[in-house]
């Protein structure tokens, strides 16, 4: 039903014939460019037939072979293309309108699945609460331990690594003067 209604909305906003609305659409533009076009051959076809030598024969062949058949072409061409753009601008219209719907439904079920799925989730998250909570009240003595240790280790490293940092600057120097004394 809803698709229906889409359709008929599109269908009615293609209907109106106002010039407002035909103003964004490239079909008459298409269409007046194919006329004035028409017209301009139709001028140059009757320029040359006046003023070219000839007979009246050849002048009223050179006014519809130079004049009349390239303006009933370009007029119809530009009919032509300028129906076939408004057609595919409303097809466009159609095909948008239904990938925006079929983007929604797409999207309401992913939302649908991934609430689901997070639902569930969150669930289970209760369990591994208990049971994490468990095991650490079971190895807290040892976990403890473990982690005075790492700490008293991590401190010691830490120690020893800004005593070092401390005197390499001390060594680089003293190594530099003693490089400079034996190039003297």
């Amino acid at each position: 039903m809803q698709v229906r209604q889409a359709r008929k909305r599109i269908d009615r906003a293609g209907l109106y014939s106002s010039k407002a609305q035909q103003v964004g659409q490239p079909g008459p533009a298409i269409v007046r460019a194919g006329n004035g076009l028409a017209v301009i051959c139709l001028s140059f076809g009757a320029a040359f037939a006046a003023f070219a030598s000839g007979s009246l024969e050849q002048r009223i062949g050179n006014l519809f072979f130079l004049g009349f058949i390239p303006a009933v072409a370009v007029y119809a061409g530009g009919h032509i293309l300028g129906q076939l753009l408004v057609v595919s601008s409303k097809l466009c219209d159609v095909i948008i309108a239904g990938s925006f719907r079929y983007a929604t439904l797409l999207l309401k079920a992913l939302l649908s699945w991934v609430s689901t799925h997070v639902s569930s989730w969150l669930a289970s998250l209760s369990a591994v609460r208990q049971k994490v909570c468990y095991s650490a009240h079971r190895y807290y003595g040892h976990v403890s331990h473990v982690g005075f240790d790492f700490s008293c280790l991590l401190i010691r490293s830490v120690a020893r690594f800004a005593i070092r940092i401390e005197a390499f600057p001390h060594r680089q120097l003293a190594t530099y003067r003693r490089c400079r004394a034996l190039r003297q």
